[in-house]
C-alpha cells in the first residue's frame, strides 16, 4: 500500500512541536544563520508556525549545511559534517517521525542501527548467537565513504515505492541538494547523504534494507549497523562466494562502492565489528579498539600533565564512565582488572614525577605506616618508569590510596551478563 497525503502529516502542528523538543534534547551547533538552539526557543511559537506554513503551501526550501570536520575514530583522517540550521532540522526530525511509521515495519530484525528499541549491545549478542550455532566465518565489507556515495535517484526510487505524496519527495530531494558552505563558498550536492542531518540515519536505512532483503530472500545470518555489517557462514568457500555475489550487488544493482581493501573474508575471531570480537563464543574488546582506549589514556596520564592528580583523575574518569558503559558487554573478566592494573601503574609514575624529590616519598611511606628507620632507607628514582613496581610504591599507592583520589574502577563495573532471550523480549 502507497501512503497518499504524508506531507499533512510532516506539518501537523504536534509533530512539528514534538519534532521541536528532540532537535532541543539534541542541542548542537548553529548552521549557516548563526541560530542557536537557545535563540529558537525564546522564538519557537512564532518560528513553528512559519515552518507549519511554509511546508502547507510547498515552499519551504533548506538551506545549505554547515560544514565542519570532525577527527574519524580511530584513524588520522577527518569526517565530513554538515550542520544544518534549527528550523531544517525540525522539519528534518518531523520527517523522520513519519517514516518511522512508514517504513519501520519493513526493516529487518538483522539491522539495529538507528533504531528505536535497538542498540549495539543487542547486535553483538546477535552476532554472538549465530556464531554459536557453529557460523565461524564471517564476510566483512567496508561501504567506501556510504554517506557520501548514496545515490539520490536511489533514495528518491525507494521512497516512492511506499509513498505516493510527489510533494514530500520534492521536500526530500530538496533536502539532499541544498548543498553545504565551505569557508564561504557553496559546495554543491549532486549524491550522498550529508551526515548531521536528523533525517540522514533513515535514508540510509531505507537504502541499506534494500540489502537486507537482499541476505534474507538468499538465506544468510548476518548482522547490520548503519553500513557497518558482517555475513556469518560455516565455510572458508561459501564465505568467498558470498563476499563475491553481495559485492557485486551493492556495486551493480545499488550503485554503492565497496572498499576492496579493508574488506575481508576471515574467521569471525580475527574481525572487529562495532569494536567488539567474538572470541571462543565469547564477546571480547576487538584489539583495535584496546589499542584506541591505551592511546587515549596515556594521553591523559603524561607524565608531566600539568594538572594536578586529583584533577587528572577527574578528567580520566570521564573517559573512563563513557569506555565502561559501552564496553561492559564483554565476557573476559580479567580484562577490565588488567586494564585497571596498567592505568593505575600510569597514575603512579605521574605522581612520582610531580611528587619530584625521592625524600618527599619517604615521608609518604611514613604517612603510609612505615617506621621511619625503614622510609630513610628507600630511594626512589621519581621520573624512572621501572619505579612503579617497586613495593613501597604499590604500598604507598594502594587501592585504598586510588579509591581516596576518586579513580573509577573499570572491574567495578563487570556485571552478570542478563540471558540473550532477556535481551531480546525487551
Amino acid at each position: 500500500m502507497k501512503h497518499v497525503k504524508v506531507l499533512e502529516r510532516v506539518y501537523d502542528p504536534r509533530r512539528l512541536r514534538t519534532a521541536w523538543r528532540q532537535v532541543k534534547q539534541n542541542a548542537g551547533a548553529a548552521g549557516i544563520d548563526q541560530m542557536t538552539v537557545e535563540a529558537f526557543e525564546r522564538r519557537k511559537d512564532e518560528l513553528l508556525v512559519v515552518i507549519h506554513e511554509k511546508l502547507k503551501a510547498g515552499n519551504y526550501r533548506f538551506k545549505p549545511a554547515r560544514r565542519v570536520l570532525i577527527p574519524k575514530e580511530g584513524s588520522a583522517k577527518m569526517r565530513k559534517l554538515g550542520i544544518p540550521v534549527v528550523m531544517d532540522r525540525v522539519v528534518s526530525q518531523s520527517t523522520n517521525l513519519v517514516f518511522q511509521e512508514i517504513f519501520e515495519p519493513d526493516f529487518s530484525r538483522s539491522n539495529y542501527g538507528f533504531r528505536r528499541g535497538h542498540s549495539q549491545r543487542q547486535a553483538i549478542y546477535h552476532v554472538q548467537m549465530i556464531v554459536k550455532e557453529g557460523y565461524e566465518w564471517c564476510v566483512s565489507i567496508d561501504l567506501a565513504r556510504f554517506f557520501d556515495e548514496i545515490p539520490h535517484n536511489l533514495i528518491l526510487k525507494l521512497i516512492r515505492r511506499k509513498i505516493a505524496d510527489e510533494r514530500l519527495v520534492t521536500l526530500i530531494a530538496r533536502a539532499l541538494k541544498a548543498g553545504t558552505m565551505v569557508d564561504g563558498r557553496l559546495e554543491k550536492t549532486t549524491k550522498g547523504c550529508p551526515q548531521g542531518s536528523p533525517l540522514s540515519p533513515m535514508l540510509s536505512n531505507i537504502v541499506l534494507n534494500e540489502l537486507d532483503q537482499e541476505l534474507e530472500k538468499r538465506g544468510h545470518r548476518y548482522c547490520r549497523w548503519a553500513d557497518d555489517f558482517v555475513i556469518l557462514l560455516k565455510s572458508e568457500r561459501a564465505a568467498r562466494r558470498v563476499m563475491e555475489g553481495i559485492t557485486g550487488h551493492l556495486e551493480n544493482n545499488l550503485n554503492l562502492p565497496v572498499n576492496n581493501e579493508k574488506s575481508q573474508v576471515a574467521l569471525v575471531k580475527n574481525v572487529a565489528f562495532l569494536g567488539f570480537q567474538i572470541l571462543r563464543e565469547k564477546i571480547r574488546v576487538s584489539n583495535k579498539a584496546r589499542r584506541r582506549f591505551k592511546d587515549k589514556v596515556r594521553e591523559l596520564t603524561r607524565r608531566n600533565n600539568p594538572l594536578s592528580m586529583y584533577q587528572a583523575i577527574e578528567e580520566l574518569n570521564v573517559y573512563l564512565r563513557g569506555w565502561v558503559s559501552y564496553f561492559k558487554t564483554q565476557e573476559f573478566r580479567m580484562l577490565f582488572r588488567d586494564l585497571d592494573g596498567w592505568i593505575r601503574s600510569r597514575l603512579r609514575s605521574m605522581q612520582l614525577k610531580k611528587w619530584k624529590n625521592p625524600r618527599k616519598f619517604q615521608r609518604m611511606m611514613i604517612r603510609a605506616g612505615f617506621k621511619p628507620q625503614q622510609a630513610q632507607r628507600v630511594w626512589v628514582k621519581m621520573n624512572k618508569w621501572q619505579s612503579v613496581e617497586r613495593r613501597e610504591v604499590r604500598f604507598v599507592m594502594d587501592l585504598k590510596w586510588f579509591r581516596r583520589q576518586g579513580l573509577i574502577f573499570l572491574h567495578d563495573f563487570t556485571q552478570k551478563q542478563q540471558p540473550l532471550e532477556l535481551i531480546f523480549s525487551r
